[in-house]
């Protein structure tokens, strides 16, 4: 029993092992790294100032919305409905039930009041804001996007966005990107839809728009304007709407909107006719337009007319860092219908290490200088910024804005929701970009920094998905700060 005992009683104690004999004495241990400093954090639910601040009058907005219910029987105001189903959209609620969970929290109802200016002891039920979205005028919500861009517009907010790459009148403009989208699918003839029948004699309902964005290269994009591409409610039609009868409405009303805003129409190559080209003209707009194989006779005389007196380049891409050659040539002549215009025409050329070659072509009425840094600004600043608004459908779609998860399908539920998302993602972009999270982190936290912060908010959050979340759990259980922010100088992110 007493020959297996360890000797070395002493060596044995604690977690240090037992010392043979010559070897030397630890040492004290090295100290470890020091942990780096958290940047403090701010009251999450406080990040929907930002509608006290860019957007204080929206609910003057909706208050201009003709309300369709008797009053003797109205409960809850129109404005809070309407916010309600903003800030729905913006706390990435998936389904009804989880969202009518969380609205009974005290703190959730007393931040819904102070958001909607509206004095309330209770919320309504998911079905209350459906039946409100189906039969809600779609052109009187349509309005309220124009409306908080008009303000943004006289506040200069957004002034950093105009580019210098597409002058207008010699002045920098917005880079306005249109293009159709399609937000929900089914079998069914559903209401404001337009229908594809394939050749297995299946018909696809779908619900469809022609949505205007204004772009920039700092990759901020605002929703402007929608315009819904449908049937209207009669059978007896030749043909169906489409994107051009749309993009003729839409450009009317964007000028009717801002008669004397600068802007450069950005637009797929369905536009290239004569109708879109002249309303642009006539608007005195500049526009670009994606050339495609449908213009094959414009297409082959604007390849001749670079090779014989057009300009070239080679380099690499600023964006992908691949090689690539640019072409580009003024004044090709080509008549569309009954109108002849002169196009100036741009073409990229790369191929990708997969061994794809990659071309992209347009037609604008920028002028194309031929000194080569100026013509590839117009290139990569103003024509290729059309594909933001495809970044913008996306993150309405997979970015917890919840764009195909419509609400339902009958009446104007399904046009109604997709408005609600636009004004949405306008009110996250603003979250997102401006400077608000670093004021309030310093102001909730007075002597952590000494310098401000310029980093930007969402490297404190990570992810989008992590931002979703916190301010869902702050906004239903800590009611927002009452700090002031009125007299606040705050920043747009526009690098």
């Amino acid at each position: 029993m007493g020959e297996g005992i360890q000797a070395d009683t002493e060596g044995a104690r604690g977690d240090k092992p037992p010392r043979r004999a010559g070897d030397k004495a630890p040492g004290p241990r090295r100290a470890g790294r020091r942990p780096k400093e958290k940047e403090p954090g701010i009251i999450d639910a406080d990040l929907f100032k930002a509608i006290e601040y860019y957007f204080p009058k929206l609910s003057e907005y909706f208050k201009e919305i003709k309300d369709f219910r008797r009053a003797d029987r109205v409960r809850y105001p129109m404005e809070l409905l309407l916010v309600l189903c903003i800030v729905e959209r913006i706390l990435g609620y998936a389904s009804g039930r989880h969202h009518d969970r969380d609205k009974a929290e005290k703190a959730f109802v007393a931040n819904m009041a102070r958001l909607s200016l509206c004095a309330t002891e209770c919320l309504p039920h998911s079905d209350t804001l459906r039946y409100f979205l189906k039969n809600c005028r779609v052109r009187e919500l349509g309005n309220v996007p124009p409306m908080m861009f008009g303000h943004l517009l006289r506040t200069r907010r957004v002034y950093g966005l105009r580019s210098s790459a597409a002058p207008v009148n010699g002045e920098p403009s917005f880079l306005v990107a249109v293009d159709g989208v399609c937000w929900f699918t089914c079998c069914s003839p559903i209401a404001h839809s337009i229908h594809k029948t394939f050749r297995d004699g299946r018909t696809v309902y779908g619900l469809t728009a022609l949505q205007a964005t204004v772009v920039s290269a700092s990759g901020i994009r605002i929703p402007l304007m929608t315009e819904f591409i449908e049937n209207g409610g009669t059978s007896g039609y030749d043909k169906q709407d489409c994107e051009q009868k749309a993009a003729l409405r839409l450009l009317k009303r964007l000028k009717e909107a801002f008669p004397h805003l600068r802007m450069t129409i950005l637009m797929d190559g369905l536009h290239l006719c004569e109708a879109v080209v002249k309303a642009c003209v006539e608007n005195g707009w500049n526009f670009s337009i994606t050339v495609t194989d449908s213009v094959s006779a414009f297409r082959r005389k604007a390849e001749k007319a670079m090779k014989e007196r057009g300009h070239h380049a080679d380099g690499d891409d600023g964006k992908t860092r691949l090689r690539r050659k640019v072409h580009w040539c003024n004044k090709v002549e080509h008549r569309f219908g009954g109108t002849t215009v002169a196009l100036n025409v741009i073409k990229m050329e790369t191929t990708h290490d997969r061994g794809e070659d990659v071309v992209l072509f347009y037609a604008t009425n920028i002028f194309l200088s031929g000194k080569e840094d100026k013509a590839l600004r117009v290139l990569d600043e103003a024509c290729r910024a059309r594909w933001q608004i495809e970044e913008s459908f996306d993150s309405q779609k997979h970015h917890r804005l919840g764009l195909e998860a419509v609400l339902g399908t009958r009446g104007n539920t399904g046009q109604n929701y997709y408005l609600i998302v636009q004004i949405a993602d306008i009110i996250r972009t603003f979250m997102l970009h401006g400077s608000l999270f670093r004021r309030l982190q310093q102001e909730e936290t007075p002597g952590w920094a000494k310098e401000p912060v310029r980093r930007s908010m969402p490297e404190w959050y990570g992810t989008l998905s992590n931002l979703v979340e916190r301010l869902r759990c702050s906004f239903r259980t800590v009611q927002m700060s009452d700090l002031d922010i009125s007299g606040w100088r705050l920043e747009c992110d526009t690098a």
